[in-house]
């Protein structure tokens, strides 16, 4: 995650939180009122371990900030997937869902790079749920001396007339939530 999708410039990233080990950055996203953000911590683990956690489509919602449902929808190949996951709003907002290519690289034998995209064609959408389409992401699991550094860096544009306030006041909190819990699966694998 410590690329740029779109060329604007490293600097850009805001420094938003950093706390329990985790920080989490925001930044502008081009042509967009939507922000993006990047979440980094170091956990002793294993990049096999963080590899097989993020890639359980079936139990990321047991970790994954307001997701109430996940599941793989398909197997392409051991490094291509389709997932599918299911967003809880709070009222009056709908919910939200979307369908993800994901598709591992190995740009060395230290790290593993995970590719999020959008897959709109595989499932219909469903009624009073609101499709997400626009967005994209990534995982990026390095080895380092202090133990597997994990950044994730996303952005998504929420469609359905979501105010761009409401979604970037929350840019903190659902990296956040979702890190600390990763980070509490990983440290307690075998508690």
């Amino acid at each position: 995650m410590l690329f740029s999708f779109n060329g604007h410039a490293q600097e850009n990233w805001r420094l938003k939180k950093d706390r329990n080990g985790v920080k989490i950055y925001s930044r502008d996203y081009p042509n967009s009122k939507f922000k993006e953000y990047k979440a980094i911590m170091v956990v002793k683990t294993s990049l096999q371990e963080v590899k097989a956690i993020v890639l359980d489509a079936d139990n990321l919602k047991n970790w994954n900030y307001k997701t109430s449902k996940s599941k793989l929808v398909k197997k392409i190949d051991e490094n291509k997937f389709i997932f599918y996951l299911f967003n809880d709003m709070p009222w009056p907002v709908l919910n939200r869902d979307h369908v993800s290519d994901v598709a591992v690289t190995y740009p060395n034998d230290k790290s593993i790079r995970i590719n999020i995209s959008p897959n709109n064609d595989i499932l219909p959408e469903n009624k009073g749920t609101v499709r997400i389409t626009n967005f994209k992401g990534f995982w990026l699991l390095e080895e380092t001396s202090k133990g597997i550094s994990i950044t994730h860096q996303l952005f998504g544009d929420p469609e359905g007339g979501v105010p761009a306030w409401l979604v970037n006041s929350q840019l903190v909190k659902s990296p956040y939530t979702s890190f600390n819990n990763l980070k509490d699966l990983l440290e307690n694998k075998d508690n």
